[in-house]
């Protein structure tokens, strides 16, 4: 995580880079690509009727699809796995605005051993059923909990990009560019939580904020076409995410994230 965040930031040295530049004109683009994520530990506080606790220090994992063309190639099932889509719009030799859309996926690992603290009251909490204190832990067991942000750790993002060209070869056949930025949005996830064994809605809800950066390398062929890679680092704090329809109902977690994805995409000329 700290290696990747430093090479983050020596791409924006870069800024000031200007071999081989060539007029560009004003351009949208549009590129569709698919995702792999790791996250860092965090907290989950979880309340509703009968229940408030706070878990420390849990870890969650991503859950790429495996590679398929059922799953890739089927327009019925293309955004099953984690993908990202976005429109860009390039306006100066060096500068692009850009708008999109990442799903992510977010699964909190099960059996595994945190500390606990705050109460669970009501009866259908069975075994768990208790008041918790410092130094009191419990494994994350199906009958006690299952978390995710399976049908969406939905980021979505306003950013903007600084562009800088490393090389035209052939007069524009393919052009490379280093692109950097930042970007600023909200997360709407869609999350399955089950609590004491009962599971609840699954429903999309405006949960919180996040931030990022960047950097990406653009392989483009005939100006029109092009090939990326991207990798990302940033920060996610969801202060109210909806576990059930009752909106009393939530939990709380905060957690930075590093994102790494390839995409391809074409572009538009005015």
């Amino acid at each position: 995580m700290k290696n990747f965040l430093i090479l983050l930031f020596i791409s924006f040295s870069y800024f000031t880079l200007a071999q081989n530049e060539v007029k560009v004109k004003k351009k949208f683009s549009f590129f569709w690509g698919y995702n792999s994520s790791a996250f860092t530990k965090s907290d989950l506080q979880i309340e509703g009727e009968g229940y408030n606790y706070t878990l420390y220090n849990i870890t969650a994992k991503d859950r790429p699809s495996h590679f398929n063309a059922n799953t890739y190639f089927n327009i019925k099932k293309f955004s099953i796995p984690q993908y990202n889509a976005r429109i860009g719009y390039q306006w100066k030799e060096k500068w692009a605005l850009s708008f999109g859309y990442d799903h992510m996926k977010y699964v909190v690992d099960q059996n595994q051993v945190v500390p606990i603290l705050g109460s669970i009251k009501t009866d259908r909490a069975g075994k768990y059923k208790g008041y918790y204190s410092t130094g009191d832990s419990i494994s994350i067991a199906k009958d006690f909990l299952e978390f995710e942000h399976t049908d969406g750790l939905n980021y979505i993002t306003f950013g903007i990009d600084n562009v800088n060209q490393l090389f035209n070869l052939k007069q524009g056949l393919f052009i490379l560019t280093l692109r950097t930025g930042f970007e600023i949005g909200i997360l709407v996830p869609r999350t399955d939580v089950n609590t004491f064994g009962g599971p609840a809605p699954n429903i999309f809800n405006f949960a919180g904020y996040g931030t990022s950066l960047k950097t990406e390398f653009r392989l483009q062929f005939k100006k029109h076409f092009f090939f990326q890679a991207t990798g990302k680092a940033g920060y996610i704090n969801m202060p109210h995410i909806s576990t059930t329809r009752n909106k009393a109902d939530k939990a709380s977690q905060h957690f930075n994230f590093i994102e790494g994805f390839w995409a391809i995409g074409t572009n538009f000329y005015l």
